[in-house]
């Protein structure tokens, strides 16, 4: 396991997806209620946008719309015409991608400067950007990049992902108890452990509501990261199509491991995700 996850080594993000363009994004997503605490956008830095986005649109089948031009340009991916995500592009040294998950707080300015107090990296400060909403970056204490937002519309509404769109994420720690106590002075989440799974592991709660989990790094070598998770119909087919359009399976679907229902890739670019077949 550690040997295979020195191969994420995931860089400092000196730019933070902060589009040039402001495609319509909350008013497309947004139900003019908010759900703070769930993850409800994600960003994917890329430093090659082409091969991004031909990878998701074979393997998830979705679409890549671009807005602006230039250096400014970024792309919003969709889902059956309702959009997912947005990418923008960006360059590190060792040029791997990554997604950046976006936690909904009801005041960005304040959670972020709580964030700066509890350790973490301020990397793009609370910013209201045009059809969005307020959204900062940062990278915590233990080096996991996140954003926190505010949409302006209000967030998606709560229920089970459609098939091939965000299905959650984990957070991979290297100190999950550190990781525990900044994420609920930050964002005020209960951690809650569970038995449920194989391996020591905690849910992010606001309430009754499950927002996200934790889990211990397996490799100690690697800074902590967010893990987006992706539903899939079917698990093999999804992985032909993935290592067909350039993808490494990183984690193969292993019985003692959510029933064999999940594997970890990574990207053309680097950036890492789960897909996963879930069917409560």
């Amino acid at each position: 396991m550690k040997k295979i996850f020195t191969l994420i080594t995931l860089a400092y993000l000196g730019f933070a997806c902060t589009p040039g363009a402001t495609p319509p994004i909350a008013s497309q997503i947004g139900e003019s209620t908010y759900t703070h605490g769930k993850i409800v956008w994600h960003d994917l830095a890329s430093p090659n946008p082409e091969a991004s986005a031909a990878f998701y649109e074979a393997v998830f089948g979705w679409t890549t719309v671009p807005h602006g031009e230039g250096e400014k340009m970024v792309w919003v991916f969709k889902s059956d015409d309702k959009p997912v995500a947005l990418m923008a592009y960006y360059q590190t040294e060792n040029g791997s991608g990554e997604w950046i998950g976006a936690i909904s707080v009801a005041d960005v300015t304040d959670a972020t400067s709580k964030a700066k107090a509890q350790g973490a990296k301020i990397i793009k400060k609370a910013m209201n950007v045009d059809d969005r909403g307020s959204i900062s970056f940062i990278q915590d204490p233990q080096g996991a990049s996140i954003s926190l937002i505010k949409l302006t519309n209000g967030d998606p509404e709560p229920g089970l992902a459609e098939m091939n769109t965000f299905l959650g994420q984990e957070l991979w720690s290297t100190e999950t108890s550190q990781s525990a106590s900044f994420y609920s002075s930050v964002v005020g989440y209960t951690a809650e452990e569970t038995d449920t799974q194989k391996v020591p592991y905690t849910l992010f709660k606001m309430g009754d509501m499950n927002c996200a989990g934790m889990l211990k790094n397996p490799a100690t070598t690697v800074r902590s990261h967010w893990v987006p998770y992706i539903r899939v119909a079917d698990l093999k087919e999804t992985l032909a199509k993935a290592t067909k359009a350039g993808a490494k399976v990183l984690v193969e679907p292993n019985p003692e491991i959510r029933n064999g229902s999940v594997a970890l890739l990574m990207d053309p670019t680097g950036a890492p995700l789960a897909v996963q077949v879930y069917n409560p």
